[in-house]
Parts: structure tokens; C-alpha cells; sequence
């Protein structure tokens, strides 16, 4: 069913508009915490800068990281896992966290942090890092809020919305996901929907905008610390406003002893450490010195919106900076020789200065079954991967159109252990500055999920880098 958003907020008191984002920056530092944020997927850094991110969670890289860095990220990329996987790799990390924490002589707080549209691997995330992390009376706090991609939480449901109507997520077709589909988008249905029924609806606490809007900070904070070990909770939002005055109400609590897990989108994070908001980078920021060779823009999505957006960015390019990755001939047997003509046509371009974007046919190929149309994609997806694996000049810039395409192409192609977020170069979309262990050293890199922006944002992003 579809709402007004203003006539709800006709019957709301006024927000609050206390600096409470600075707060939660006073707050933060004096717990004398590491924020640790496990991320599913590479995307989800697209609202802080500064942070450093990491693709190895070893004991060793945990205690460089707490000793130097007071947040960072480990990016699991699990949303592309199986629930096997992900349970390996998060137990895998809650370990090594707490070694690492015994180690460093440094406590840290834990945000799991996934999709705003509700996919992913709960409650088995933040319940297997609880464990691991030994936080037996830890409650869960459960806020998928993500302004920037219009997704707010109002009555216990999660909408998003457009143009002032308010669709609840269930009535999208994020939630018909083939891995991670769900038919609630009221939270506490959805908490119980996906426990499967282990933790009723009814057992869920929230806290309604009213009682944000309302109530002071010490006052939240009292409630929230007498909420019931092992519990979930959830918190409407619908702005940063709210946001942060819940966050300052919860890291009060915290200061107090609460233990908490948190599972959230990315509107959580720079609201729980104090970060300020930064405008978009341009072109001087990501490219501090002239370079001369071109850029490189690398498009696997096939996803609706992506290749919209490509159609729209091909205008900038001829048809010698135009490569299609034809998947036919990366299936065949002299696929090899084919990729290995594409990387010299890419080198050439990029040594003479041509900006270039390569993309995959868009005919999506399919096997006889789910197992051989998995095994297609990952031959697809590896083929870009030596695409970038086997470049010898290094581009001005690296666009990866997708969230697998971007990780497989960071962690794979330019073979990343550690980059450093450094800001949005349009909404929702972060650039890193590869580490100086990675292929490319500095190589500002591109983070561009399938479905953000418009049909003409790849084509700015791209004008803008030129």
C-alpha cells in the first residue's frame, strides 16, 4: 500500500535539529572504542570518507588496523556467498577480532552492516558475530535506514521513497531476490519471517518517532538500557536528524555497559561516529597530479538500470574506445588469445591517452542449469578479472560498474588487501585510493553499484574523470 509522506508527518512532532552528529563525535571518542563495520558487500562505504577498508581479517592485519585506525571496514562481499560460506568466514572474523582485541589491549564496537533494501544473510551475520565476539547479553539493534538511497523506517515499516510516496519494501522487487526474497516489510514481521519464528514479532522492541522526537537523549538512553538481553530492537528514522539523536541515545548506553550488535545500512555509520558530511569529489581530488594516459571503465552488470546507463555513456566514446567483451568467445577454447587481444587494444588506449570503457555483451547466456549458469557468470566475471589482472599501463582511473564486478576486479584484478574510502563522487557512489600494495598504487578506483543513479550518471561520473 502506498502512502504520503507528508500527511504522515502532518501527525508527527517537529524534528529535532540539536548538532547531535558533533556529540556522537565526542561520544565516540571518549568510549575509546575501534568501530569495526563487517560489510556484505563493497558498496556499502558510500557514505563516510577517510576510512581505511580492508579484504584480509588476519589476527596480523586486525591488530596493524586497531592500533592505527579508530573505524575501518572488512569487506566480506558475503551477499555473494552461501549460508555455509558466510557462516565460515563470519565465525572466521569474530575470532580474529577478538584476538586481535586481546592483543591491542583495544575494545571495539560491531556493525553489520548490509543492504537497506533488506537482503542479506540475517539474522546468521550479526547473530554469528555475537557469538564469536562472546556478547552473550548483547540486544541487536536493527536500523536499515539509508537516506541516500531514500530508504526511511516510519510505524515499524521500512519504505522507500520517491517523490513523497512512501512503497513498503515488500512491495519492490528487491524483495522477490532470488537468495534473500521476503514477504514483510514491517520489521518486527520481517525480524520473525526470517528467524523463522524463533524470535516473535511481538518480542521485538521498537522505539516509534514519537518517542525520538519527544523524548530527551538520557532519557533513550535509560530505556534503551533496560531492554531485555538477547533482544531485538528497532528504531524509526526518516532522516539524519532523527538518526543521530537515536545514535547519541545508544552510545550513551553503551558508555553505560549496554552491550549492543548492530545491524544496519550505511546511513548508521557516520552517524555513530561523529563524521561530518562532505560534498562530492571532483576531478583535482581524484587525480592530484596531470596524468596522461587514459581512464578505464569496466561495465559486468546486467542489471536494467546498468545498461540504460551504458547506453547513455557510449556517446562519449568511438568504436576504438568501445570494447564488447563478446561472452561467446570468452566461453570458447580460444578464449586466451581473445582476452589477450583485448588487453593490448586496452593498453594501447590507455598509453595514448584514450579514456576506453568495456562492457559485456548484454545477452545474458544461460546454461542447462542453475549450476552451469553459475559456472558462466564466474567464467564472465574472471575473464575481467585477467582483463585487469593483465593491463601493463596504469589507467588514469578504474570505474567497475557493479557490486561483484567492483570486488572481483579490486581483490582479484588489482589484487587489494587495504584501500582507503576517500568520499562520494556522486551519491551513493564511493571512489577508493588503492593502497600501495595493489597492482596500481593510488589508483583512484570507482565503486559504481548496478542500480544507483539515474539512466545519465555513469555518463557524468565518466565526463567528469575526462
Amino acid at each position: 500500500m502506498h502512502i504520503s509522506l507528508s500527511s504522515i508527518l502532518a501527525n508527527l512532532p517537529e524534528v529535532e535539529h540539536s548538532d547531535y552528529r558533533s556529540l556522537n563525535n565526542r561520544l565516540f571518542k571518549d568510549l575509546n572504542k575501534a568501530c569495526i563495520v563487517i560489510d556484505d558487500d563493497p558498496t556499502g562505504n558510500q557514505t563516510v570518507y577517510g576510512i581505511p577498508l580492508l579484504t584480509s581479517w588476519s589476527v596480523e592485519a586486525l591488530v596493524t588496523e586497531l592500533k592505527d585506525s579508530p573505524v575501518f571496514f572488512i569487506l566480506t562481499n558475503s551477499r555473494s556467498l552461501s549460508v555455509e560460506e558466510t557462516s565460515k568466514v563470519y565465525k572466521e572474523i569474530a575470532e580474529n577480532i577478538y584476538q586481535a582485541s586481546k592483543i591491542v589491549g583495544k575494545d571495539y564496537s560491531t556493525i553489520s552492516r548490509s543492504d537497506s533494501t533488506l537482503r542479506g544473510h540475517f539474522p546468521l551475520e550479526p547473530a554469528t558475530l555475537k557469538n564469536g565476539l562472546g556478547l552473550n547479553n548483547a540486544i541487536t539493534v536493527f536500523i536499515p535506514v539509508m537516506f541516500e538511497g531514500k530508504r526511511v523506517t516510519l510505524n515499524d515499516t521500512h519504505y522507500i521513497e520517491d517523490e513523497d510516496v512512501l512503497t513498503p519494501v515488500n512491495e519492490t522487487p528487491f524483495a522477490q531476490d532470488h537468495s534473500f526474497g521476503y514477504t514483510n516489510a514491517n520489521l518486527k514481521a520481517y525480524i520473525e519471517e526470517k528467524t523463522k519464528g524463533a524470535v516473535k514479532a511481538s518480542e521485538v522492541n521498537s522505539f516509534s518517532l514519537s518517542d525520538i522526537r519527544e523524548s530527551s537523549t538520557d532519557k533513550l538512553a535509560e530505556d534503551i538500557l533496560e531492554l531485555p538481553a538477547n533482544g531485538y530492537c528497532i528504531f524509526n528514522s526518516i532522516n539524519y536528524s532523527d538518526l543521530d539523536k537515536v545514535t547519541n541515545a545508544l552510545l550513551k548506553a553503551e558508555k553505560q555497559g549496554k552491550q549492543i550488535i548492530y545491524r544496519t545500512s550505511s546511513s548508521f555509520v557516520p552517524s555513530y561516529i561523529g563524521l561530518e558530511p562532505k560534498g562530492l569529489l571532483d576531478s583535482k581530488d581524484l587525480v592530484a597530479s596531470p596524468i596522461s594516459h587514459g581512464g578505464l571503465t569496466i561495465v559486468g552488470s546486467y542489471v536494467k538500470k546498468s545498461s540504460e546507463q551504458l547506453q547513455e555513456a557510449l556517446q562519449l566514446f568511438d568504436a576504438t574506445t568501445t570494447l564488447e567483451i563478446d561472452v561467446e568467445q570468452v566461453l570458447g577454447k580460444a578464449s586466451q588469445n581473445y582476452l589477450k587481444g583485448v588487453i593490448d587494444q586496452i593498453d594501447s588506449n590507455l598509453e595514448s591517452g584514450k579514456d576506453t570503457i568495456v562492457f559485456t555483451s548484454r545477452k545474458l547466456v544461460t546454461g542447462d542449469d542453475t549450476a552451469s549458469t553459475i559456472n558462466i557468470a564466474a567464467t564472465i566475471s574472471n575473464a575481467l578479472v585477467s582483463i585487469v589482472n593483465g593491463l601493463y599501463v596504469r589507467p588514469k582511473y578504474l570505474i567497475a560498474k557493479g557490486g561483484i564486478t567492483s570486488h572481483d576486479l579490486a581483490i582479484k584484478g588489482l589484487e587489494m588487501t587495504r584501500s582507503k574510502v576517500i568520499g562520494q563522487i556522486q551519491p551513493g557512489i564511493p571512489v577508493w585510493k588503492m593502497d600501495t600494495e595493489t597492482k596500481f598504487p593510488n589508483l583512484p578506483y570507482i565503486v559504481f553499484p548496478g542500480n544507483v543513479g539515474t539512466t545519465k550518471t555513469l555518463k557524468d561520473v565518466i565526463t567528469k574523470l575526462m
